[in-house]
């Protein structure tokens, strides 16, 4: 477990650091451009999204899962496992960037972008097979648990895409460039240079397994590799098809509430761009954890450890439901000042913070859940059940956005996640044979959540604040301090009553 920790501590190191400078780059755009303009742009990244994802085939889940496996099972050969893989993202993502690249004027038509829309649908299409290569390694040394590479690629890919989008920004686009050409070169450049790190990094590897006896994997046939990986792309189709229509309904739902077309596409910028970012910032933690469970819990089920595999899952849990609660706690109490940081012009990211913690977390729980029912090989049942999840969205999305307008999308995030992860908490509990146990996850997350948020806000009243900002970040900080404390000490507590009931 103590490796667990360090990947995971690994990953949501570099995961907190990208994504905060992510948020930061929305909010200096937004204040460039109008935060109309980066509904805008969330519009076109949506687009180019659904592109990559089609050709892209879910390959960094597939390859990390049967990587683990293999290695699990014994035999570690994971030379044909690799072939495999790689000759199937090649293969997608070359025939979605000749699918593309052809149908690059009837999608700009369609989605109403003129002749510059069609020119950067051709650049994506450029970028489709270095991303789906570079997801296909970073997938391999994720399998075999070296998490180093992964995080340096993230950070080179990150540093290159947001470079050149914000030099594009500052430099070009007061000069005529179009803003759908230059988001795809920063995609373009960012795949590109990542992908030129894996192959190097994955050559090293190749030349040491390439060196060993060939050994039968359990994956010897192409068509084996089919029937395992295809749920695995069907899941990752249906979430991006779903996620597309809903996010492309969104705005024009919100245009048909409000006649104003500059009203409904701010409104969009700022929840897209603002609003579910900040939402998602916290949970790095628990993504970066998903990410090394997929294999680690493959690796168990392959070899038949269903003890290690049932004790990852509760711990797993009683982490995942303490940290949710917690930030929900941070996000009641304290979302009206990080709104007012984040957009000062608009009270509506603050008032929004708000009101969406009770669904944090849901949303929350949905990361790690994912990863579980990924490492237990239960593909289609997440594919079945994230259809459902979307299916609901939309539909309260086309009914209470036309009603209510803002209000109504906040109703869609409430009913789906809600729905859907209650789905998901059963399911694993059943497939893993595990007691849900109300008073550890429910019940304690509650109470340490209302101490923490309860002992900070004493603490701040004794203290004065220049502004808004140090407020935020000293309440956040102690409340913060408070909660590793009182769970470090809960957890030696627990392992204590654990000791003296086995004597």
């Amino acid at each position: 477990m103590n490796r667990i920790v360090k990947d995971t501590a690994r990953l949501t190191i570099v995961s907190f650091f990208l994504q905060g400078l992510g948020l930061l780059m929305n909010i200096i755009i937004s204040n460039k451009l109008g935060t109309a303009s980066v509904g805008i742009m969330t519009l076109i990244f949506s687009l180019f999204s659904f592109i990559m994802v089609l050709a892209n085939g879910n390959i960094f889940i597939s390859t990390s899962r049967f990587v683990s496996e293999e290695i699990g099972a014994g035999n570690g050969n994971v030379r044909r496992i690799m072939r495999l893989s790689i000759g199937f993202s090649l293969t997608l993502s070359m025939t979605f960037a000749f699918a593309s690249a052809g149908l690059a004027g009837v999608i700009s038509e369609k989605a109403g972008g003129g002749a510059e829309l069609a020119v950067s649908v051709r650049i994506i299409a450029l970028s489709l097979t270095p991303a789906a290569l570079g997801s296909c390694i970073r997938g391999y040394f994720n399998g075999v648990r070296n998490v180093k590479v992964p995080c340096i690629g993230d950070i080179i890919e990150f540093a290159a895409k947001w470079a050149s989008l914000m030099w594009g920004t500052v430099f070009l686009l007061d000069k005529g460039l179009s803003v759908y050409i230059l988001i795809s070169v920063s995609i373009l450049i960012g795949e590109a240079v990542s992908c030129i790190y894996y192959a190097v990094k994955y050559s090293a590897e190749y030349r040491k397994f390439a060196a060993l006896p060939e050994i039968s994997p359990r994956i010897t046939k192409i068509s084996s590799y089919l029937k395992l990986s295809l749920p695995i792309v069907a899941s990752g189709y249906v979430q991006m098809i779903m996620s597309t229509a809903n996010e492309t309904l969104v705005p024009i739902m919100l245009l048909r509430h409000d006649s104003s077309a500059e009203r409904a596409m701010s409104e969009y910028g700022m929840f897209e761009a603002m609003i579910i970012p900040t939402v998602f910032y916290p949970s790095v933690i628990l993504t970066s954890l998903a990410n090394i469970m997929i294999p680690e819990i493959a690796r168990a089920n392959s070899s038949a450890n269903f003890t290690r595999v049932k004790s990852l899952i509760e711990k797993i849990f009683d982490r995942s439901f303490c940290y949710s609660f917690f930030v929900a706690g941070m996000l009641l109490t304290a979302g009206k000042n990080i709104g007012e940081i984040l957009c000062p012009s608009d009270s509506l990211v603050g008032e929004t913070l708000v009101k969406m913690f009770i669904v944090v977390p849901f949303i929350y729980l949905e990361i790690v859940l994912e990863g579980i029912i990924k490492g237990l090989g239960k593909q289609n049942f997440s594919t079945i059940n994230s259809l459902c999840e979307y299916v609901i969205r939309i539909i309260c999305v086309v009914i209470f956005v036309k009603l209510y307008g803002f209000a109504g999308v906040l109703i869609s995030y409430y009913a789906s996640n809600i729905y859907s992860n209650i789905v998901r908490i059963v399911f694993v509990c059943r497939t893993a044979d595990i007691t849900f146990d109300f008073c550890g996850y429910i019940i304690k997350p509650f109470v340490l959540c209302f101490f923490c948020c309860q002992f900070a806000m004493a603490a701040a009243k004794f203290m004065k604040f220049s502004s808004v900002l140090s407020e935020t970040v000293i309440y956040l900080c102690i409340a913060a301090i408070v909660f590793i404390i009182m769970y470090e000490l809960d957890k030696k507590f627990f392992k204590r009553q654990k000791v003296y009931a086995a004597a």
